[in-house]
């Protein structure tokens, strides 16, 4: 395997890994979201923000070296690290408005118990 060949493997290995770990964080704060810990929910968003911004940057470089006509043919790996790296881009922006609403619903169980509570002493 040629040196060129060697890093454009590791280009497309390092997106997979990094989108992975995106998709990892996303869902870790969902679960987190939906057990009520919205701190930590919001924690695991922005830890899965900044890998995603890591793998943006590995896609974009490789973008460029495709533009100056550096850039390998299409392979079956460099549609699955594509594929790996848009999923989770879009599973980020599902994820925050699944947070974001999450937060909501914790917001008005809170209210509702007050208001329970208050009704409980008029009884």
């Amino acid at each position: 395997m040629s040196e060129t060949k060697k890093a454009d493997t590791q280009r497309l290995m390092q997106l997979i890994v990094k989108s992975s770990k995106v998709t990892t964080l996303a869902m870790q704060s969902v679960k987190s979201a939906l057990a009520g810990d919205i701190s930590s929910a919001r924690g695991l968003l922005d830890e899965a923000r900044v890998k995603g911004v890591e793998a943006h940057n590995v896609q974009t470089e490789m973008i460029q070296q495709e533009i100056r006509g550096e850039g390998a043919s299409p392979t079956l790996l460099s549609v699955h690290a594509q594929d790996h790296f848009m999923n989770s881009h879009l599973l980020l922006e599902v994820v925050n408005i699944i947070v974001n609403q999450q937060e909501q619903i914790e917001t008005l169980k809170e209210r509702i118990t007050k208001l329970e509570q208050v009704g409980e002493m008029h009884e």
